[in-house]
């Protein structure tokens, strides 16, 4: 994913975190963020494609459980049925003690007038993630390779499934190679141990030895 989010603003002067809407045209990258961002916290995901009444009844559900800390329930989905809605309503408003609601969506329109008008919302801005790639595919050699995995044997989980794409993406516009599908779907499942936080080192080598053995 060659995208970043910009950093949520989750905490007032306060420090506590704030109910509120946020509005994302990427969904995926939001919840990704997100999940980094409150990886310390008692947070609990619902993420849907449709958010439907018997989701909404597990959040209800979950948030009267009695927590003597801050419990966040972040709810995401393309599409928030009006049942699920109308049922959330009163929970929204006066939520129990200690528990916060972030609401994600693709647009504020998903949501009934009566929820916008009871949580702030916030705009989430995606910018282009510019991953500069200080390794020439070109002339590929393995000195540079091992070179080039050393200097990003650190790098977060994110920054390594956009390094796996801005190479493959290199090999084939710059250097024109050919891959079969089932090469693709090799890399494809290196990105999916990205995802599982496998070490970049692991995940570097694998991708260029392939292209080096490729362009041999």
């Amino acid at each position: 994913m060659l995208y970043f989010l910009q950093r949520l603003i989750l905490r007032q002067s306060s420090g506590e975190t704030q109910s509120c809407i946020y509005i994302c045209k990427n969904l995926q990258s939001a919840y990704e963020h997100l999940r980094d961002e409150l990886a310390e916290k008692n947070c609990k995901f619902f993420l849907k494609d449709d958010f439907l009444l018997e989701d909404a009844k597990s959040v209800v559900k979950e948030a009267y459980i009695a927590e003597s800390d801050s419990k966040i329930l972040v709810l995401g989905a393309k599409n928030y049925n009006i049942y699920a809605q109308n049922s959330l309503l009163k929970i929204l408003e006066e939520p129990p003690k200690n528990i916060v609601f972030i609401l994600v969506c693709e647009t504020k329109n998903v949501f009934l007038p009566t929820i916008r008008s009871r949580m702030p919302s916030r705009n989430l801005e995606l910018k282009e993630d510019k991953v500069e790639l200080s390794l020439d595919i070109k002339n590929l050699e393995l000195n540079m390779i091992y070179d080039f995995v050393q200097e990003n044997s650190r790098i977060s989980k994110n920054e390594l499934k956009a390094l796996v794409q801005r190479i493959v993406t290199s090999a084939i516009t710059e250097c024109h190679i050919s891959f079969s599908t089932k090469e693709m779907e090799y890399f494809e499942k290196l990105l999916q141990l990205c995802e599982l936080n496998s070490r970049p080192n692991n995940i570097l080598i694998s991708l260029l030895l392939s292209i080096y053995t490729k362009k041999g």
